[in-house]
Order: C-alpha cells, then structure tokens, then sequence
C-alpha cells in the first residue's frame, strides 16, 4: 500500500489540478434520504450516482440548485425546511459568503444572530473561516443517550455517551480534507453485549476497553472505544477523474442493507479513485482489511493479520432515472503484503486470481436502480461468489459451494398522496456459506465483522420502513425487522458464520437457507426525533427485539425504551 500511496501523491504533484472538489456527506446522514426523495420525486438522477457512498456536498447543493424546481419547496412547510437544511449544511463552496475581514471575523450574512460576535456565523457551523482560496469549519459531536431495558425478565439501565469533535474544509476549492474523532462509553443491551462477546468487537468499532462507569456502579459490562475518520482528497482531471485516501467506511447499494460493501463493519485505510464520463461512473476501492482474530489484544502488544480489498464498480445512468451497475471484488493477503495485480483499475480480478493461482476470494455483482411514476424506485442487488452450473444441474443447489446472495426492494415516496410520508420495502437473502472462505485471509469480514450484511450468510430477511415529517422539525420512524437464519451449535458449522473456515462445512450436498438452528428474529423500533436547531436533535426511541430458535437456549427477548440528546451526529438504529 506504501508504494500506491507513492504512485498516487507524485501524480497528483504533476497533474494541474482544475477541478472544485468537495467533502463528503457522512453515511446514515438527513442528507441522503432527502436526496433520494428527490431524485425519485424528479424522475431525474442529475448526473449523481448515488449508489455508491458517501456522496458529495457539492454534488447535493448542485442538486438541488438545477434539478429541483424552485417552486418546489415553497408547497409545505416541511419542504421549505428540507431546503433550509440542505443550504445549511451544504454551503462548503458557497462563493457569495466569502469574507475579506480578518482572521476572527467569520462570515456569515446573519452577522447580527451569531453568538459572542464570533459563533455560528452560519447556521450549521461552531466555528468557521471563509477565505478566497481556504475555507474550512469546526463542530463539536455530542451524543448522550439511556434507556431502560427488559431482557428475559430482567431490568436495567443502559446508556451511550459518545463526544467528539469535527473539522473539515478545502483549499482553493481543488484539494478537500475531513477528520474527525469519537470517543465512547457504553452499556450495552444484552443481545449487543453477546454480540462483543461472541466477535470480540464492538459492532462497527472494533477494538475496545472494558469500562466501569458511575452510571451503573454495579455493572461490568461497559465498553470505552475510540472511533476515527479522516481522508484528503483531490481531482486529477477536472469533472472527470478524482483520488480519495482516507480511514473510513464506503456503502455501494440503494437499499438499507448492501449485499456488498455496506458500513456494518469498523472503519478502515483505503484509497478510491472516481471516473466520470458521460453516462457512466467509475469506482476503484483499494483497502487494508484486519484478518480474524480470537482473543482481543492491544494493537502495541500484538499486530493483527493484514489482508487486503480491491473492488471496482461501474454504475451507468442508461436513463435519467434508470441505473445500473457492475461490481467485483477480491479480498486477499500475500503474508500481509498487496499484490501489485491488482492495482491495475481495469482489469478484471478473475483473471488475476487464476495467473496468481487462484488463491484468492473474488465475489461478481449486479445492482440495478429504477425510479418511476414520480413515487417509486425499484432497486436491487444480486451476488455471485461462486456457482456450479454442473452441480446445479446434477444436485439441485444445494451444494454447499452454491454461493450468492440477492436483495430487492421498493420505495415508494409521498404515499397514499400523502407528503412526506414515505415507505420502503426490501426482501435480502444468502446462501449458506456466502462471503466464507478456507481462512480468514480472503474472507468477506473485516476485524471480525462482516463486510456485507450483519447477518453474515444463510438468511433471508424482510424489512419495513415508514419515514414521515409532520412537522418542519419532526421526524418520524417505524422499522420492522424479520430474519430467518441459521445459527451454529459448538463444534459445528452450518454456513452463517463467514468467519468460519468453509472447509469445516457439516454437508456436501442438501444445504438450504436457515439450516442449523434455525432462529426466527422479529425486530420493531420506533424513533421520534426532533430538530431543536441545525444537527441538534433530542430523541425518543422504543425497540422489540424477539429471538425464537429449535433450541430454547438461543431464545430472547429485550424491550428497549430510552431518551437521548445528539449534536452533528446520525441516529443508525441497530437492526439486527
């Protein structure tokens, strides 16, 4: 990775950088739903593919700038503040605010309403500075959350206290910058606590500390974990070709889960390239994994494995408002060293894979995007990691080595003719020892967690969710979760765990979905969450969570009510 780190920076020093570049929109953000909204409401995708993610603030501003009719958010209330919050939160590149004052006079047009002469200048923004050539801005994060658990009969308090801070600009509006830091104290449900236990890590997190907290003096269970972002990025040819090396996650999907690249799993190093022509978009990911690993050891007494990702995806807007998209992927590890093949952004990794002789675990996709009527868009995914078309025929599929995945999904927005009401459905499913692999070397995780869907593989899952806004400032969520899947006795392996090694496989042939101990999980949550001023939210969230599996020892219930208070920071309800 040194040496494409290398290759990277000398081009960029060489390469007359032209372009207006942009920051990232972080993922779960307001942001995207909105975007969504219109691009099915317009019919129109305005030249953004937003199947991969993060997508750009600029992109959004411009958005909403050309494709968006102006009269358009003057019909409601609600659609006046949807606009109002993109403005606020979109305004990186704002020429107009440019101020020529000093160092401390920040500017903002609202001059008369920021706080002490030098705060919140802007709407969304602490603090920031607007220069001709630099601009660049500074928030605090704040998350203060508790809530009153039941599980199996027994109560408790559980809590999430996360603070933090945000910085993130551009210079001359060609190289962009973003860096942020979390630091978390937690208790945890029960059903998440077996969940660390079980993965040694904490989901989306990784490595963390046991915790003691005064919250809960007669509890062991707490966890203090650190969370980091950060990238620089830049254009190489102007519109056209962009560079991004960074510490974080990416998304590639429209639906709520991603059957392949999804942001369940910790952050982790990676360099993307972007290319952009005509109709079609151009995405290569190169990434360093963390193999598995069995016992949770300082990061200074012990190195974890390395492994590493090369994935690229092709999406074509074939019209305004349907899409379709390509994807591969290899995860691999030569002693932890990259294998320079696959550096090449165009090649496809198959055929790499078989010149290196074929050690490797390379997954093939499809994705597909279809808004239409102005209120519905049908998307999807199907994953192929590897198939017998000989064995199909001769055994039917159930052979284990019949590896692949599918997800299909509707949203369907203003339903009912109904503002703002807006509902999506998504059926997902794996095949029992998809995204495995014969170690950890090449299989689809990352630092113990699943790269793709939470549940790993051999599942299927239906998911409901109704979003409403009554109110300018008022948010409404119902979700419903319900998943069939198949779990592990000791000493066996049913093809669920993909972080088994698929050689430990229970059966050749008759492998089917849900096999093992078959586990019936129900999940409802409802959050209420209201906007106090830009990106400071108070919630009220309820979450069910019911476990029924062929063996009472895996059965559990848990019942969550609970308050919180966030500042600059999303509400990802946990959902599995």
């Amino acid at each position: 990775m040194k040496i494409l780190y290398i290759v990277l920076c000398c081009l960029a020093a060489i390469t007359q950088l032209t372009a207006q570049a942009t920051t990232n929109v972080p993922l779960n953000d307001r942001n995207h739903h909105i975007q969504t909204r219109l691009e099915i409401k317009s019919g129109d995708f305005g030249g953004i593919h937003t199947t991969t993610q993060p997508i750009g603030r600029k992109s959004i501003r411009t958005y909403i700038d050309t494709i968006i009719d102006s009269s358009y958010w003057q019909q409601t209330s609600q659609r006046q503040a949807q606009y109002q919050y993109l403005i606020n939160d979109n305004n990186d590149e704002d020429a107009s605010l440019v101020s020529k004052q000093p160092f401390l006079k920040l500017l903002y047009p609202n001059k008369e309403k920021s706080f002490l002469g030098h705060f919140y200048r802007s709407p969304a923004h602490l603090l920031e500075l607007r220069k001709p050539n630099f601009y660049v801005n500074i928030n605090p994060i704040l998350h203060f959350k508790a809530a009153y658990e039941s599980h199996n009969g027994t109560t408790g308090l559980v809590f999430l206290n996360r603070r933090g801070a945000v910085i993130r600009g551009n210079i001359a509006e060609r190289v962009y910058f973003h860096t942020d830091i979390i630091e978390s104290q937690a208790s945890f449900p029960t059903y998440v606590q077996q969940i660390i236990a079980r993965d040694n890590a904490v989901p989306g997190a990784g490595y963390f500390k046991e915790y003691n907290s005064s919250f809960r003096p007669d509890s062991t269970d707490g966890v203090d974990y650190l969370l980091a972002t950060g990238y620089i990025g830049f254009e190489l040819l102007k519109n056209h070709i962009g560079v991004q090396l960074g510490h974080g996650q990416n998304f590639i999907g429209d639906g709520h889960r991603s059957l392949f690249l999804s942001d369940y799993s910790p952050n982790y190093f990676y360099i993307k390239l972007n290319t952009k022509v005509w109709r079609l978009q151009y995405q290569n990911i190169f990434a360093q994994l963390t193999q598995n690993y069995t016992t949770r050891q300082r990061a200074f007494d012990l190195a974890f494995g390395r492994k590493y990702l090369a994935a690229h995806h092709l999406s074509i807007n074939i019209l305004d408002n349907l899409n379709i998209g390509l994807f591969e992927g290899v995860i691999f590890s030569r002693g932890g060293q990259f294998d320079l093949q696959y550096l090449n952004p165009l090649i496809f990794y198959r055929a790499v894979e078989q010149a290196a002789g074929s050690p490797d675990n390379v997954m093939v996709g499809l994705n597909w995007k279809w808004n239409f009527l102005g209120h519905f868009s049908f998307y999807g995914q199907a994953v192929l990691d590897e198939l017998a078309i000989g064995s199909l025929a001769q055994n039917g599929a159930g052979w284990w080595g019949n590896k692949f995945a599918f997800q299909a999904g509707l949203k369907y927005i203003d339903a009912f003719g109904v503002d703002q009401l807006d509902i999506q459905g998504e059926v997902n499913l794996a095949r029992p020892f998809t995204y495995t692999f014969r170690d950890s070397t090449a299989n689809w995780t990352h630092y113990n967690q699943p790269l793709a869907h939470p549940l790993g593989a051999n599942f299927y899952e239906l998911i409901g969710i109704v979003n409403y806004q009554p109110l300018p400032n008022l948010y409404l969520r119902a979700q419903l979760n319900y998943a069939v899947y198949g779990q592990d006795e000791p000493n066996t392996n049913w093809g669920g765990n993909v972080h088994k090694p698929y050689t430990t496989r229970q059966l050749e042939n008759g492998n089917a979905i849900g096999q093992g101990v078959t586990t019936q999980l129900l999940l409802l949550q409802f959050l209420a969450t209201y906007q106090l001023r830009h990106n400071l939210f108070a919630d009220l969230q309820l979450t069910y969570r019911r476990a029924d599996a062929n063996i009472d020892i895996y059965d559990s219930s848990t019942l969550l009510l609970g308050v919180g208070l966030r500042w600059n920071i999303s509400e990802k309800m946990k959902d599995w």
